[in-house]
């Protein structure tokens, strides 16, 4: 692409071209038609109020604010336009929309549409539009057409026969409710809000419906106004200063969420790291399909909370409620990084009784997004309208969004990992024992070389990568072998890696490791002594009964599944009872009529015993969440195990029975759809009916016996 001299020109050519320049060398002018347009029209005509090397700056030039000081009106970034225009593929003779207006972006549309196109800007605000036509008229575009509507509904008679070629939305937009102005096969590029984050994205309409392709580009607009402005659906957590909100999702309460935020948060680490000035709205993007309910938290500066390393201002944080507790995202800088601009890792905290549960589920989905879908340069995105406008005509679902018009469904790709499997003339496979003292994938296990996917690599390019940084070789003869794709222990997919075949004949000694503890070379009857990543051990079998051990070129590899084993190990599960005993009465709450178990029958207060938590700290919880007593951990003791096998059941139980010496509070109905009331009985005179096993236990506390069997034969 040639660039115009600047020499020897007026000062506001010279910085149009200027400004050209930069947006091409940074990638964001691509084609000669954008260039010429940005060379063109004279950027400064349209921001009068402000110098004319300000207008030229590579930023927003704010044209219009409200009473509080908000923008409402402005001009767009120059990079963000030429990526936007560029997208949209504008030809000579389009017809084209502009949602949100002010006469710049119409201009350079006008320019790229030629004098056989025809553009069409819209604006709410009637000060915004006479602006933009007198503007417009000033500088020769007159062509222009400016009109003042609700882009919500647009005005009959304004879509022309077939719809319009392409749709650029200049306004931050919550839903897309143009589909039906749109040409079939034309363009619309929008920056849509999904759970309170902006991206602007280019669709391609085809049967009906919006299919993104072109990468999300993260952005900023002013917000639309009137039918279609969005609603955060916020909700404040009282006396914190923490505000959570659920845009693309229903509103959860959140005054019960207080107290967890003064007791110190559990942090789960996901050992994945981002860089400092590296962005990682992929991952945000990810957990609000992946995490039911998923909010954005914000914190007040001087807010009294315990919510640490607060996100800023501009930019929420992710989050989930988990009734009375919660975790969100956040990041601990744990190195300078290559750069100097910080390595961080991406941490979770979780806040009250529940927050360590909530805490490792958001982490499960920071480490399912990085093994299987970092890599990839974007999702893809589906946008079709709603049967009649009703969100309740279509059903919700993981990756889903519902708005008012649309259904919104996004495709995440799986990258493969990949991994190389080495023989040599010999017939033995290199593996090499990964550290046991790091918080990496399959620690001290052997395992075939390899690693992740980079976004915006190829698997072969990965496997050449990781093979020079792992060993320092390069292996010329790798070729597709399988595909290995590992399923938990109830059969849900994990991750896959692509497998590639190599030959080498470099004895372990003299292959410098760089990652790693040892190599050697293994025979295929020595694994089973060796502890191994099972994947490795289905791919070495998978290559040894193979009738083409070197390999295949074709992309349809075979696929090798193998399951993570269940553990055969006994496990019990341990519930914690509260025996609450009162002038010889103990107290039992009656089950709910509804209740799964023990339906209308009386029981002590009790909860199973969760992730991470000691039975007295169930105990203790479980008391406070049922009844509201409040009971510390020191003031208890236990005085019952029961050993309990239910019939037909193959998990044993323990319970185990807890008795305070002292507690503050009455026993209130806090769970009414598991408990209707509470009442202290006589120990010697038990209400029917009571739970079996609870009658068991109360009888032999009374006895003073510590531990009794109970379903045993």
């Amino acid at each position: 692409m040639t660039t115009s001299p600047t020499t020897d020109l007026d000062e506001d050519t010279a910085l149009r071209h200027q400004l050209a320049g930069q947006l091409a060398a940074a990638g964001h002018i691509r084609t000669p038609a954008v260039d010429q347009a940005l060379r063109t029209v004279p950027r400064h005509a349209f921001a009068p109020e402000v110098p004319v090397h300000k207008a030229y700056a590579n930023d927003i030039v704010a044209t219009r604010h409200n009473d509080d000081g908000r923008i409402t009106s402005s001009i767009s970034a120059p990079w963000l336009q030429a990526d936007m225009l560029e997208a949209a593929r504008l030809q000579p003779g389009h017809r084209v929309l502009e949602i949100g207006s002010g006469g710049y972006n119409a201009a350079l549309i006008a320019e790229l549409v030629g004098p056989t196109g025809h553009v069409t800007t819209l604006d709410i605000d009637p000060a915004v539009t006479d602006r933009a036509t007198r503007f417009l008229a000033q500088t020769g575009y007159d062509r222009v057409h400016a009109v003042t509507a609700d882009a919500e509904h647009l005005p009959t008679g304004i879509v022309p026969d077939g719809g319009f070629d392409a749709i650029l939305v200049t306004v931050d937009t919550w839903d897309l409710p143009w589909i039906d102005a749109l040409a079939e096969g034309g363009r619309l590029v929008a920056p849509l809000r999904l759970h309170q984050y902006h991206w602007a994205i280019t669709f391609t309409k085809r049967d009906g419906a919006l299919h993104s392709d072109e990468p999300l580009i993260v952005c900023g607009f002013v917000p639309m106004q009137g039918a279609g402005a969005w609603t955060a659906n916020r909700r404040t957590i009282p006396g914190t200063g923490v505000h959570l909100s659920w845009e693309d999702g229903t509103p959860l309460p959140v005054d019960q969420l207080a107290p967890a935020l003064t007791r110190e948060p559990v942090v789960a680490h996901t050992h994945v790291t981002v860089g400092g000035q590296e962005p990682f709205d992929a991952l945000t993007l990810y957990l609000a399909g992946a995490l039911p309910g998923f909010c954005r938290l914000s914190v007040d500066a001087d807010g009294e909370n315990g919510a640490l390393n607060p996100p800023p201002k501009h930019w929420p944080g992710a989050a989930i409620v988990r009734g009375t507790s919660l975790a969100r995202l956040a990041t601990e800088r744990i190195s300078d990084g290559d750069d100097g601009n910080g390595l961080h890792e991406f941490v979770v905290h979780g806040y009250g009784p529940h927050g360590h549960l909530a805490a490792k589920e958001m982490a499960e989905q920071v480490l399912h997004w990085q093994r299987n879908h970092r890599a990839a340069l974007c999702p893809r995105i589906t946008v079709h309208p709603l049967a009649g406008g009703d969100p309740a005509s279509t059903a919700d679902g993981a990756h889903v969004f519902v708005k008012q018009h649309t259904r919104v469904a996004i495709d995440w790709p799986i990258i493969p990992g990949t991994a190389a499997l080495l023989t040599d003339d010999g017939g033995r496979y290199l593996l090499h024992l990964r550290s046991a003292n790091k918080p990496i994938w399959r620690p001290g296990q052997w395992a075939l070389l390899g690693g992740n996917t980079e976004k915006g690599e190829t698997c072969d390019e990965a496997i050449a990568r990781e093979l020079d940084e792992e060993i320092g070789l390069a292996v010329p003869d790798l070729t597709g072998f399988v595909t290995l794709d590992t399923l938990d222990a109830s059969g849900a997919f994990k991750d896959r890696v692509r497998v590639y075949h190599g030959t080498l004949n470099t004895p372990a000694h003299e292959i410098e490791l760089q990652e790693g503890i040892q190599l050697r070379w293994t025979r295929i009857e020595e694994i089973t002594e060796m502890t191994m990543d099972p994947g490795t051990v289905a791919v070495l079998h998978a290559h040894h009964k193979a009738h083409q051990p070197r390999g295949r070129q074709d992309a349809a590899l075979p696929v090798v599944e193998v399951r993570e084993p269940p553990d055969h190990r006994s496990r019990s599960i341990v519930g914690a009872h509260l025996v609450l005993i009162r002038d010889g009465a103990v107290l039992l709450g009656k089950r709910h009529p509804n209740s799964a178990f023990a339906p209308s029958a009386w029981h002590l207060p009790a909860g199973h015993r969760e992730d991470m938590e000691s039975a007295v700290t169930c105990m203790v919880r479980e008391a406070e969440e049922e009844t509201g007593l409040r009971i510390t951990e020191g003031d208890v003791s236990l005085v019952h195990v029961l050993d309990l096998l239910d019939p037909g059941s193959t998990i044993p139980r323990i319970g185990l029975f807890f008795a305070p010496s002292r507690w503050e509070g009455e026993p209130l109905v806090r769970e009414p759809e598991c408990c209707t009331e509470w009442r202290f009985w006589p120990l010697d005179a038990l209400p029917e009916p009571t739970v079996e096993y609870t009658r068991v236990a109360l009888d032999a506390i009374s006895r003073g016996s510590l531990y009794a069997p109970m379903g045993w034969s």
